[in-house]
C-alpha cells in the first residue's frame, strides 16, 4: 500500500518549517512495514492508497477537503489535548530524512540551508502522553546519532509536565555530545506562571529560531540582575514572550496592573531589555482597554526593535515617553491590521484620562527608572 504525508502547517511558517513529529514517526513505522511513504507537498490524497494530514496550527487551509482514504490528526483537529497514536508508532525514532524532498524548495539560501539543516540534525520527541506526567518510555524515540544538534520538544506545553525542566536539563547533555549543541527547541511554548520557574527555563541554551518560552503575567524587578546576566549572553530573552493578562483579576488589572505594564516596559528599557508581549484576546470585557493595550504593545514593539541599537539606548530612550512616541506616528498609521489615525489615539489618551488618571500621567512624564 501506499501512504502520503502531508503537513497542512507548511503553508503556515515563512520558511523553513518545523518538522511534525507524528509524521516522522509515521514514516518510520510504516517504512519498516515495506510500505511506499512520501512526504505529499500538496493535498493529492487520489494519489495514495492511504493519506493522512497532520496540521497543529488552527489556521485556515483552503487545500484540504474530505475524502474517504484522508486520515486527519493534529491539534487543529484534536484540540489542546493530545491523542496518542498507537504505542507501536509512538515508539518509532522520527524519520527525519522523510522531509528531504522539501529541501530544495525551503532552503533558497545559506541561511534558510542552515536552519534546515539544524531541524534535519535535531532530536526530535515528545515527553509526556497525557500532557502532565513524563512517559515512561519516551527514551525509545531517541536516535542518539553522534551529529545531534540540539534537542526539539513537541509537547504542547512542558510547564505543566510534572518534573519536566529537571529531566530536560539532565537529558540534553547526556544525549547530545558537543557542547555547543546542547541546546533547547520545542514547537510549543513551555509556559511557565512564576519567576522561580522562568528563570530556570531561561538558564537554559535556546535554539536560536525553534525556541519558546512564556510568562504568564506581570514582572517584578526583583530578578532582573539575573535576567540582565543571561540577556548579554544569549537570545533567550528575547524569544520569551510575557502574557501581562495572564493569571490577572480583570479588575485589578485595569485598575493597578495595566500602569504596572506599562512602567515595567520603561524600567526594563533603562536595563537595555525588552520582552515581546501578548494578552489574552477575550481578557477585556470594555474593549476600549483592549485599544489601550494594543496602543502599549505597539510602543512595546517598537522599543524591542530599537533596543539593541546604541543610538536608541543613549540618545533616545533616556527621554522618549509614551506620548512623544505617538507623535511620531503618521496622520493614518497601520497598526495591527487596521488604519488607526490621530483621532482614534486622541480618543483612547481621553479614555485614559478619565478612567486611570495615573496612568494617564505616566503616559506623558514616565521614562522609566534605573533599577540598580
Amino acid at each position: 500500500m501506499s501512504y502520503g504525508l502531508y503537513d497542512g502547517d507548511m503553508l503556515f511558517y515563512k520558511g523553513v518549517p518545523f518538522f511534525n513529529l507524528e509524521l516522522m514517526k509515521l514514516s518510520s513505522y510504516y517504512k519498516r512495514k515495506r510500505e511506499i511513504i512520501n512526504l505529499s507537498p500538496k493535498f493529492n490524497p487520489n494519489m495514495y492508497s492511504n493519506f493522512i494530514v497532520r496540521q497543529d496550527y488552527p489556521f485556515s487551509n483552503p487545500n484540504i477537503s474530505y475524502a474517504d482514504n484522508v486520515t486527519f490528526g493534529g491539534r487543529a483537529y484534536d484540540g489542546d489535548e493530545y491523542k496518542p497514536l498507537p504505542l507501536e508508532i509512538e515508539v518509532m525514532k522520527p524519520d527525519t530524512q522523510l522531509y528531504n524532498k522539501i529541501e530544495n524548495d525551503v532552503a533558497i539560501n545559506k541561511n534558510k540551508a542552515s536552519t534546515f539543516s539544524v531541524m534535519r540534525r535535531a532530536e526530535h520527541l515528545r515527553l509526556s502522553l497525557d500532557g502532565k506526567t513524563i512517559w515512561k518510555d519516551y527514551q525509545r524515540q531517541l536516535r542518539r546519532d553522534k551529529g545531534t544538534f540540539g534537542v526539539i520538544f513537541h509537547d504542547y506545553d512542558l510547564g505543566q509536565v510534572q518534573n519536566s525542566f529537571e529531566l530536560v536539563s539532565e537529558l540534553i547533555p547526556e544525549v547530545i555530545s558537543r557542547a555547543n549543541g546542547r541546546r533547547i527547541g520545542m514547537k510549543f511554548p513551555v509556559q511557565v506562571n512564576n519567576e522561580t520557574d522562568l528563570l530556570k527555563w531561561l538558564s537554559l541554551s535556546p535554539m536560536s529560531k525553534f525556541y519558546s518560552l512564556q510568562y504568564n503575567g506581570i514582572l517584578s524587578l526583583d530578578n532582573i540582575e539575573q535576567i540582565k546576566e543571561l540577556n548579554k549572553n544569549s537570545s533567550v530573552v528575547k524569544q520569551t514572550v510575557i502574557n501581562v493578562t495572564g493569571n490577572q483579576n480583570y479588575q485589578d488589572f485595569i485598575s493597578t496592573g495595566l500602569e504596572q505594564v506599562f512602567k515595567r516596559i520603561l524600567d526594563l528599557r533603562r536595563e537595555g531589555i525588552s520582552f515581546p508581549l501578548i494578552y489574552g484576546k477575550e481578557f477585556f470585557a470594555d474593549k476600549r482597554w483592549e485599544e489601550v493595550m494594543k496602543l502599549i504593545k505597539l510602543f512595546s514593539k517598537h522599543i524591542n526593535e530599537q533596543i539593541n541599537t546604541t543610538d536608541y539606548r543613549e540618545r533616545i530612550a533616556p527621554y522618549e515617553t509614551f506620548y512623544s512616541y505617538v507623535k511620531t506616528l503618521t496622520k493614518e498609521q497601520i497598526l495591527y491590521g487596521s488604519i488607526l489615525p490621530k483621532r482614534k489615539v486622541q480618543e483612547i489618551f481621553q479614555f485614559v484620562r478619565e478612567n486611570n488618571y495615573e496612568l494617564f500621567v505616566a503616559f506623558y512624564e514616565y521614562h522609566g527608572e534605573k533599577i540598580t
